[in-house]
């Protein structure tokens, strides 16, 4: 089972940004960097005179004609902004936004997922509508990111929507110190839908819905449910019908508005994890895109899959350790993510679903196969883009959590 999102080891940029404060670290699934700013930032266009802002703006038409995906989302070949780097004004913030500007200029990368709600909680600053307008004019799809139960903004003024320890009563804590809402409960369906919809009126072009499960790490058998478990209800039912209900409510208030889910990478091979209430069977239908997050490096029990006579594949089995490095999982990201794909693709069409596989792929490392001389570099993040591309995933997302990304895996334009 995958326990972490996002690299263990912090990158320089996020020492240099904790030494300049005020930033908030989750390394928990996905590790990220949070730096909540009040500022707003302004993006301005110099030009000498009008004739020369008329032809920049006919060669930014030009440019966002060729490189954006279509109005569906298809083709989106996209990578993950964190807050601090979508808001702040700091030199490190700017510096990275500007390294993701060239990538949208210089390389087959169009999209960009960005945090708008985190696990401490919702962060839809009016700055962020210039960033998103200057993405635009370089062809940019724009995703909204949100964490969806793993929310401790409202411990104060809503303790009663929050999981409580059985033993206490003290509102419970994951093994990374997060809170989560009762996905049960009306009212924090409500908040998660509500927001949904300030994301939509902030002109983003898709919504991605991530933590939208019951908590996985932690003492899971010491929760007390303030809503779930009052009945004779299953975890998947729960999250499968609140899948149902933000799909058809969105849908409702913007009937073209795109929606994604992000699941655990086994989920695309064994389809359901009951565990924490999701299945592929839900989630495909009632969003748009699959985003399995098909890390190798994450899949701590390894990775099998079983002969594909279909495409006439072997059956194989990767172990997360071995004597011989070159046959463990994390040595293997093409097999990992292209078994993946197949094994969800023809899952999708025994379902009947419409519902397309976007996976999250793996842009940095961890501590673990760094040790063991495991890098994700630029010819390991290639083999997992070419991966996806060859088994027929419609585009593909990278995964830093400190917005720094592999120019050279990238296909120039």
């Amino acid at each position: 089972m995958e326990k972490l999102r996002g690299s263990t080891i912090l990158p320089l940029i996020s020492l240099l940004a904790l030494i300049a404060g005020g930033i908030f670290i989750s390394n928990y699934w996905r590790t990220a960097l949070y730096y909540p700013s009040n500022f707003e930032e302004t993006v301005q266009l110099e030009a000498a005179d009008e004739e020369e802002l008329i032809a920049q703006e006919k060669e930014e038409e030009i440019l966002t004609k060729i490189k954006n995906p279509s109005e569906n989302g298809k083709g989106v070949k996209g990578l993950y902004m964190n807050e601090f780097v979508a808001n702040s004004r700091s030199y490190l913030a700017v510096n990275v936004r500007n390294e993701v500007r060239n990538l949208l200029d210089d390389t087959e990368i169009n999209a960009v997922v960005i945090d708008v709600k985190e696990a401490h909680g919702p962060n839809l600053q009016y700055s962020l509508k210039t960033f998103i307008d200057s993405l635009r004019k370089k062809g940019a799809w724009v995703i909204a990111r949100i964490c969806v139960f793993r929310d401790g903004s409202l411990i104060e003024d809503k303790p009663e929507w929050y999981l409580k320890d059985k033993n206490t009563g003290e509102i419970w804590r994951d093994s990374g110190g997060g809170y989560w809402l009762d996905p049960k409960v009306p009212g924090v369906q409500n908040y998660i839908i509500n927001f949904s919809k300030l994301a939509i009126d902030f002109g983003f072009d898709e919504l991605q819905f991530d933590y939208i499960r019951f908590p996985s790490d932690g003492d899971v058998q010491g929760i007390a449910y303030p809503a779930f478990g009052q009945d004779e209800k299953q975890k998947y039912e729960v999250i499968g019908g609140f899948f149902s209900t933000l799909s058809h409510a969105l849908r409702g208030y913007k009937s073209d508005i795109i929606l994604s889910v992000d699941l655990f990478g086994y989920v695309a091979v064994q389809h359901q994890a009951f565990e924490i209430g999701q299945r592929t069977y839900d989630a495909a239908h009632a969003f748009d895109y699959l985003s399995f997050m098909l890390y190798p490096s994450h899949f701590y029990s390894g990775f099998s899959a079983g002969a594909d006579e279909k495409r006439e594949l072997p059956a194989i089995n990767l172990p997360y350790e071995s004597e011989d490095i070159s046959e463990t999982v994390s040595a293997n990201p093409y097999q990992v993510v292209s078994r993946s794909i197949f094994i969800a693709q023809d899952y999708l069409s025994q379902i009947g679903s419409e519902a397309k596989i976007r996976p999250w792929l793996q842009d940095f490392d961890i501590r673990y196969d760094s040790d063991r001389k495991i890098y994700y570099d630029a010819e390991k993040v290639r083999d997992q883009i070419l991966a996806a591309e060859e088994a027929g995933a419609d585009g593909w997302l990278l995964w830093n959590p400190s917005g720094e990304y592999t120019k050279e895996a990238l296909r120039k334009e």
